[in-house]
């Protein structure tokens, strides 16, 4: 009787699979490292992630600022950063004083919006890795807003009218007064004149009679005024 023995089939397939498997182990960190010293075009900058006012926002009150807030700092400082606030004319601006750098935010104050439309916010940040950001925004703003925030003039005339009142009152008092001062300077005038004339009156008369008196004495003192006497 015959034992037949099998002989175990040789697999050489798996050596070959084997070696791709201890290529991509080694070959993977370095991917990863290489994969992280390239720039990504979306890590690049900085880019503006909200707004006070937001983009396309219609207002009923008039804000007193503008807020920018980015995804990373932006740099401080220096000229290459601006934020202009144009009116619905596009002529006239609204931003008031220095940008002010808090984090994330970028902000500039506002003088009163005076007129109801569309405002464009245009900006350019320098990003925290040394690139400009620049953008538009637009905002809204009704009328009944600009007219809340319209200073009230009505107070202001009131208040003239009350200072010019008395000013005319002591003038008018003033001009009444000044015919009675005319009058009283015209009486005294006329008294002044009696006055000269009842003086120059008896100083002719002083005269005369001392005239009298003389003439008397001397016809008394002739020589033959004390025979005929006799």
């Amino acid at each position: 009787m015959t034992t037949s023995h099998s002989i175990p089939a040789h697999d050489d397939a798996a050596p070959s699979r084997a070696l791709p498997r201890a290529a991509a182990l080694l070959l993977a960190p370095l991917a990863a490292a290489a994969l992280a010293l390239t720039p990504s075009p979306a890590l690049a900058h900085d880019a503006l992630t909200d707004s006070s006012p937001e983009d396309g926002q219609t207002l009923d009150s008039v804000p007193e600022e503008v807020v920018l807030t980015f995804s990373n700092a932006p740099m401080e400082g220096g000229s290459g950063s601006a934020v202009v606030v144009t009116g619905p004319d596009e002529e006239t601006t609204y931003e008031e004083g220095e940008l002010t750098f808090d984090g994330t935010d970028v902000s500039v104050e506002l003088s009163t919006l005076d007129q109801a439309g569309e405002y464009t916010i245009g900006f350019r940040v320098v990003s925290s890795d040394g690139h400009p950001i620049q953008d538009t925004l637009t905002f809204s703003v009704t009328e009944e807003a600009v007219a809340a925030a319209a200073p009230e003039s009505a107070p202001e005339e009131t208040g003239a009218q009350a200072a010019e009142e008395p000013a005319d009152g002591p003038a008018g008092e003033a001009d009444e007064e000044a015919p009675a001062d005319g009058a009283a300077g015209e009486e005294s005038d006329g008294d002044g004149v009696s006055t000269a004339a009842l003086a120059v009156l008896a100083v002719v008369a002083v005269g005369g009679v001392a005239a009298v008196v003389l003439v008397a004495v001397r016809m008394r003192n002739r020589p033959g005024a004390g025979a005929d006497q006799k």
